[in-house]
């Protein structure tokens, strides 16, 4: 049942009972490991090594619980953050945010335990399974993008936010091919060296090591030619000064009324450090102005006499409340504050379970939201840039990052650049801020967009067109960031198509699932 290779390894671990849960487990933590904060993104072109060898020769049903297994160890590692944000901002006890965190564990983990069940429907060998893994991978990622609310946050490519010649290919793929050719080289690895006697058969495997070396010869190729050329187009490139202002606004004061002088005060005094730079643009983070604005006599003037002293554009983030059909609904907003006292907005169209709204809330009546000081949000009714006189701003609020059409949706409208306004103070000094950020490269790199951000507790940055974080402002600091932000019009390959990888692998999908169908059918017969 073993070859060679698991007689080795099966004198370290024992039994071969004991053995495939051991590799399951190391490959879980390596890729852990990949994800930020740690980000040893090279750990993720092997982590599955040892899963796929786990899974060689068994059957389905042992296929998915080793896969399920996997995506446990997988998902608590990466999500673990989740019991915190619930137990210290949600309000919630122990045994509650671990049992959402565990609810949400055990959703992901069905993933890759479909994942490990379909792999081995085709022989690990040959140039079909070459393609059939990574194929099934992004199958099931953008499932899981889309299923539900949708959830891609920390998707398999995001591990290699920090490897920027990789990435550059995102702007043909999107996030989805990396996670393609990160699979890809884990399953060539794997049929070349940890499938049966790797010092034979080389005459047979030459094919499947051609396709691998010239797939990341090329994507290396690419990814140092597109550097290079970006960096030019972004200094020919029409520019826009802009200011990033970080106010870290403690999360347990930030909708105490008896606060809100002192943080509209904080936010006045840290922009007033960067007046003499004349910003076309201040930016302050999600909620920074922490009241109805619009609404609110006492602070809102002071917000029309600020951009009327700087002469600059102030873009900010406030709750707002309308009433419509007789029932009153609240929005997460995005204000765009003018010089001469024009006002525009953009409300969150995408919001986050639990954190602005309760789903299926009639069945968890003993779940509330994170931010209890105002009702359920309801979401805007569509993507729509904001108009700035040097040129238009698509505005993703907080959780919207993560969504890779939004962005898209904003670029095709003619945005020229991504603002993002997020208060990523629920998520404390975990691994979760610096996850967020990681996931915005892919954003500017699939739309050759900059990127400006604001953080209310950090990680506010600036992120140019090549997905490199050029400036950034550290967690639980106040301060704020200036940079002159090149303005790009031109649109990339995945901004016009989009996601037709994944179709290429859907069809990879459905044309292995027929070929084992057709075998299954084949052995059966008499």
């Amino acid at each position: 049942m073993f070859d060679k290779r698991s007689n080795i390894l099966k004198g370290f671990f024992q039994t071969e009972k004991t053995m495939p849960l051991a590799l399951v487990l190391v490959s879980g933590i390596l890729l852990v490991l990949a994800f930020p904060k740690i980000s040893w993104s090279f750990l993720a072109w092997i982590a599955f090594g040892p899963l796929f060898i786990a899974l060689d020769n068994k059957s389905p049903r042992e296929r998915f619980k080793l896969g399920y297994l996997f995506g446990i160890i997988y998902s608590l590692g990466v999500f673990y953050w989740v019991t915190y944000s619930m137990r210290y901002y949600g309000g919630l006890g122990l045994l509650t945010s671990c049992a959402i965190l565990l609810l949400l564990v055990f959703y992901l983990a069905l993933y890759t335990g479909v994942f490990a069940w379909l792999w081995g429907a085709i022989p690990p060998q040959g140039l079909y399974a070459l393609l059939w893994a990574p194929s099934i991978w992004v199958s099931l990622e953008y499932a899981r993008a889309h299923l539900l609310t949708g959830f891609p946050w920390e998707l398999l490519g995001h591990s290699q936010q920090n490897n920027l010649t990789v990435i550059q290919i995102a702007e043909f793929t999107g996030d989805y091919g990396i996670s393609f050719l990160v699979i890809l080289v884990n399953q060539c690895l794997y049929q070349l060296f940890l499938r049966g006697d790797p010092f034979r058969g080389w005459a047979k495997k030459w094919k499947e090591a051609l396709i691998g070396i010239s797939l990341m010869s090329l994507t290396i190729s690419f990814g140092l030619a597109a550097l290079k050329e970006q960096k030019d187009r972004d200094e020919k490139a029409p520019y826009i000064k802009a200011a990033v202002i970080q106010g870290n606004i403690d999360q347990s004061i930030k909708w105490n009324p008896a606060f809100q002088g002192k943080t509209i005060e904080t936010y006045k005094q840290l922009t007033s450090g960067f007046l003499s730079e004349s910003p076309d643009i201040v930016i302050w983070p999600e909620t920074a102005v922490p009241f109805y604005f619009l609404n609110d006599s006492r602070f809102s003037p002071q917000l029309f006499q600020l951009t009327r002293e700087s002469g600059g554009y102030l873009l900010f983030g406030s709750p707002a409340a309308e009433t419509r059909g007789g029932v009153m609904h609240f929005f997460n907003r995005a204000y765009l504050l003018s010089p001469e006292g024009k006002v525009s907005h953009y409300d969150k169209v995408h919001l986050v379970p639990f954190g602005e709204y309760v789903p299926l809330k009639r069945f968890l009546p003993f779940v509330g939201k994170m931010v209890e000081a105002i009702g359920d949000f309801s979401p805007g009714k569509e993507n729509k840039g904001l108009s700035h006189p040097k040129g238009k701003l698509g505005v993703l609020i907080c959780f919207e990052t993560i969504f890779s059409e939004i962005s898209r949706a904003y670029k095709k409208e003619g945005s020229q650049l991504l603002v993002n306004l997020t208060n990523d103070a629920w998520f404390g000094k975990t691994s979760a801020p610096h996850q967020h950020l990681s996931i915005l490269t892919f954003r500017a790199i699939e739309n050759r967009l900059w990127i400006a951000r604001a953080a209310n507790t950090g990680i506010s940055a600036f992120i140019d067109s090549t997905g490199q974080i050029v400036k950034s402002f550290p967690l639980f600091q106040s301060g704020g960031i200036y940079a002159k932000i090149p303005l790009r019009s031109e649109e990339t390959f995945y901004c016009r198509y989009g996601d037709l990888l994944v179709l290429f692998c859907c069809l990879i999908l459905l044309g292995g699932l027929a070929l084992a169908e057709s075998k299954h059918k084949r052995g059966k017969r008499p």
